[in-house]
């Protein structure tokens, strides 16, 4: 039983590295209407878009006005999008509302929760409440049952591994037979718990999952029975006019290739509900099954070693010890080219999830990764002393199997810790996530970790957010953070927006400095009490329109000139007061002009009166023109824009009602 105890336990630590991706999460990309956006009616159905696939029997989407009041249908269901969700809404009046999400993931059942607001007319955005806990921890139950699935998949697929291709032959099949047992039980055990956590919200992608993984445990469960009851009850058949006693072994290898089989099977479900399948790359999904097939190779394999080799041999003559020494040079063999493999695939994969270096103690995600790599190479150096020193001694006909049965004793000690990290890690969402953001660059600068977001990739007006961080906490309450633009192909000059702190440790500024298409290096600075000011640079592209939110038209040619024409507020509303802002750049070398008369005529729904231009380099920088109008009646207008007696455009602009 003791014995038995040492094998559970060193199963539970060989789990640890099957779990080496991310679990999946749900987490916000984008959503219609945008966030932060005005309206000038009210919506007909709130759609957002997720990471990966939702399951719409797990979530929600509130829409929620200023009092509290919920005005949806209660109607979630998938947009048509494959990571999209949508709900209908009541007609609302003007004022500003509250969108609060809760998202399921269709691919491994996580919890993410969310919001943003968006206001219908000229009202101020209502305040955006911070999510305690965007990606809930998960249950206990959960925890345990990923374990014990891991810990199965290791053990059956490492064993059957061993068994074909590295034990000694004559090893006593009842004692692989046991490990397989254990793997199905664990597998089956831990499938049920993760079922059981979920319950009611169980995705349907999810429940297949589980379901062949469980299968798989069974199909393992099953193969061991058979060399047990083999050994009870040899048969006797007659050959040749002898007697043939068929044992054991005439069934030995066929069952441990079905045990191989159902080890694989489970451990591409482990990849199937992955954080690399919820991303959609085949790639990092071939990196992530590399992953578990390698450390299940490695860590079921020491299992198997230790049970069916180590406490059942003997090196009581030179000749026992060579024999052994033979095994333990085979499978130190397999287990370098194992962990070469779940290196190599582990370090490409980090490269996916991580954005800086710095992420490694600067995130939760990062700080559990930590822990496992130093944990994994203490691991590795107990495996690299067992073959360097005892393997050649037993090669050499020197006793060395108790030193050996020692050290596995200590690698397993090292996996049962590493497993509380990898807990941990899966539960995590890894710093390198789907943005909603056009524009997304961290910087490691001075201490902080400054994360620069635009949420449009076009000119006109934009919304600007700096996260800034001190290892793992927000910083809070900066005395300033200001947005400094300067473009790189023309002197426009420079402008400053200064932000407000919309959440802890984010700030947020709204304006429209880059107002033409090209290169803008924006200059952010954090002013902390007491400190010197903490300042980089962000190089940030502005393309023209073509998608990703841009509030700008087509540019106009007019004359030797090209007119970057935007409006703010982006979407114009009936009877509202409207600015057009129109940005005149030179033909030839695209530096901008100033001096020029601007004027605008309008033909529409009804009569409006010809405007010109207001030039303030001063406030909006060189070359910028703005017509300040009144307000118009809602259809389709043509705005004629004329620069002097040079040439003309028409710009097209449809106001709401």
């Amino acid at each position: 039983m003791r014995r038995l105890a040492v094998i559970v336990a060193c199963v539970l630590g060989g789990a640890v590295l099957v779990s080496g991706a991310a679990e999946a999460h749900a987490n916000y990309v984008r959503s219609n209407p945008a966030a932060d956006a005005r309206l000038v009616k009210s919506p007909a159905e709130i759609r957002i878009q997720f990471s990966e696939p939702p399951d719409p029997r797990g979530s929600d989407i509130e829409v929620l006005d200023t009092n509290g009041v919920r005005h949806d249908k209660h109607d979630v269901a998938l947009s048509g999008d494959p990571n999209g969700l949508r709900v209908s809404v009541d007609p609302i009046p003007d004022g500003g509302y509250l969108v609060a999400w809760t998202a399921t993931s269709a691919v491994d059942g996580h919890t993410t929760k969310g919001n943003f607001a968006f206001v219908i007319g000229n009202g101020p955005l209502p305040p955006v409440p911070q999510v305690a806990e965007a990606a809930p921890p998960p249950s206990l139950l959960e925890i345990a049952g990923r374990a014990l699935s891991y810990a199965g998949i290791a053990l059956g697929l490492g064993t059957a591994f061993f068994v074909l291709f590295v034990a000694p032959v004559g090893i006593d099949p009842r004692r692989e037979s046991w490990l397989l047992s254990i793997a199905g039980v664990l597998v089956v055990g831990g499938s049920l718990a993760l079922i059981v956590d979920q319950g009611a919200k169980l995705p349907p992608r999810l429940g297949v999952m589980l379901g062949v993984r469980a299968f798989a445990g069974l199909v393992l469960a099953a193969v061991s029975i058979t060399p047990r009851l083999a050994m009870m009850r040899p048969v006797a058949a007659i050959a040749g006019g002898g007697v043939m006693t068929i044992g054991p072994l005439a069934t030995v290898r066929p069952r441990r290739m079905i045990a191989l089989a159902a080890g694989i099977a489970a451990a591409m479900t482990a990849t199937l509900v992955s954080h690399a399948t919820a991303l959609g790359s085949l790639e990092i999904m071939a990196l992530d099954f590399v992953h578990v097939l390698s450390a299940s190779v490695w860590t079921g394999g020491v299992v198997a070693l230790l049970w069916c080799v180590l406490l059942a041999g003997h090196d009581d003559t030179a000749e026992d010890a060579r024999a052994l020494g033979a095994t333990v040079w085979r499978f130190s063999v397999t287990a370098m080219i194992a962990t070469a493999l779940l290196i190599t695939a582990g370090v490409l994969q980090a490269f996916n999830r991580l954005v800086l270096i710095n992420d490694l103690y600067e995130t939760p995600y990062g700080v559990a990764l930590a822990v496992k790599i130093v944990l994994v190479l203490v691991a590795l150096a107990i495996g690299a002393l067992n073959l360097l020193r005892w393997g050649p001694r037993l090669r050499a006909g020197i006793r060395a199997r108790t030193a050996l049965i020692r050290d596995t004793m200590a690698e397993t000690g090292i996996f049962i810790v590493i497993i509380v990290a990898a807990s941990v890690l899966t539960a995590l969402a890894p710093p390198a996530q789907p943005s909603a953001s056009a524009y997304d660059s961290t910087q490691h600068v001075s201490g902080l970790r400054l994360e620069m977001l635009v949420a449009s990739g076009g000119a006109g007006r934009n919304t600007y957010v700096l996260r800034v961080h001190q290892g793992l906490a927000p910083v809070t309450g900066a005395e300033k953070v200001a947005f400094r633009f300067t473009m790189v192909e023309h002197d426009m000059g420079q402008q400053e927006l200064v932000a407000t702190e919309r959440a802890a440790g984010e700030y947020v500024a709204e304006g429209s400095p880059t107002a033409m298409y090209g290169t803008w290096h924006v200059q952010t600075i954090v002013r902390l009490a007491a400190k010197e000011d903490v300042s980089t640079v962000f190089t940030v592209p502005v393309s023209a329109p073509g998608g990703g939110g841009s509030t700008a038209a087509p540019p106009l040619t007019i004359g030797p000139y090209t007119v970057i024409v935007f409006t703010d507020p982006a979407a114009a509303q009936a009877g509202a007061p409207l600015t057009l802002f129109a940005v005149v750049v030179g033909g030839a070398d695209g530096n901008p002009v100033i001096g020029k008369k601007l004027h605008a005529t309008f033909s529409g729904p009804s009569a409006q009166s010809p405007l010109d231009a207001v030039e303030d380099p001063a406030t909006f920088g060189p070359g910028r023109y703005k017509f300040d109008i009144a307000g118009l009646d809602p259809g389709t207008w043509k705005v004629t824009l004329a620069v002097g007696n040079e040439g003309t455009g028409t710009y097209s602009l449809v106001v709401s009602r």
